[in-house]
């Protein structure tokens, strides 16, 4: 089976996805896959968020859609049949049989289900199934992307063997078991700069250590030529930072709140006595 791959990090927000989407359903009537699609929906949409602050702001992307879940709340909430999943995976909703309850709209944790007033029935993404029934390799949101930020893929290719990063899933703790898969989610960060008391030297080659308080998992880096450093974690929480370096003490940084990425801004260190 097919399903969409997406790298974050490779997205420009150009928009190119989303023009496509509504280039391709806004005014289309694609039933029993899809009616005509309302201006206020966004069947894919890239979430902009600004991290930390100061030289090590960051802007995090990450593009979402209706995840397709082999386990879909939307499915088991539908009591009019309308929700269906094909033989290819997609789940569908049928316009032709939706009777507009919206307990979808209220069961999709990722609120990618969306409410047609107009037509009085729920909508969302279809992987343009119409499109790939007719023949497409591909649907258009991936089609439209220039940088490959989206891709469409075999299913029985998304193996370690064939990834260069880790595969995630978007949040998998809800258990829906998501079919849409990622690589390089964004992740919470610390950051800053390393500095003598003075503030007149940059260390460079200073180890950094993170270890969250609760787990214990541990994450490594060091600073740069200018003493800057920047060290990724694998999920938000509250986090120890540690500083070494010969020729300076040791610094221990404690209840460094990661739920969102921070700059630490100019970390001292002072030199040992001789």
């Amino acid at each position: 089976m097919k399903t969409i791959l997406v790298d974050p990090s490779r997205c420009l927000q150009c928009s190119n996805c989303w023009v496509a989407c509504k280039d391709e359903h806004c005014v289309n009537d694609w039933s029993p896959i899809a009616a005509p699609s309302t201006d206020d929906q966004w069947w894919i949409q890239c979430y902009e968020t600004e991290v930390a602050s100061g030289a090590h702001m960051k802007l995090h992307r990450v593009t979402v859609m209706c995840q397709h879940c082999a386990d879909a709340p939307c499915m088991k909430a539908c009591e009019s049949g309308a929700i269906y999943r094909r033989d290819d995976g997609i789940v569908i909703i049928d316009p032709t049989v939706c009777t507009g309850s919206q307990k979808c709209v209220e069961a999709c944790p990722y609120e990618r289900i969306f409410f047609n007033a107009e037509l009085a029935i729920s909508q969302k993404c279809t992987m343009c199934a119409h499109l790939l029934d007719a023949g497409w390799d591909m649907p258009r949101c991936v089609k439209a992307c220039p940088n490959d930020t989206l891709s469409f893929v075999d299913e029985e290719d998304l193996t370690e063997e064939n990834m260069y990063a880790p595969l995630e899933r978007m949040c998998p703790e809800l258990g829906t078991n998501p079919r849409v898969a990622y690589v390089r989610l964004p992740k919470p960060f610390v950051a800053g700069e390393l500095a003598n008391d003075d503030e007149t030297v940059c260390i460079e080659g200073a180890k950094v250590v993170v270890v969250n308080q609760v787990t214990g998992t541990t994450f490594k880096g060091y600073s740069g030529t200018f003493g800057d450093f920047h060290v990724d974690v694998d999920k938000p929480g509250f986090y120890s930072v540690a500083f070494s370096k010969d020729g300076y003490k040791r610094k221990t940084i404690t209840d460094v709140d990661l739920r969102e990425s921070l700059s630490l801004d100019v970390v001292k260190l002072w030199k040992t006595t001789e």
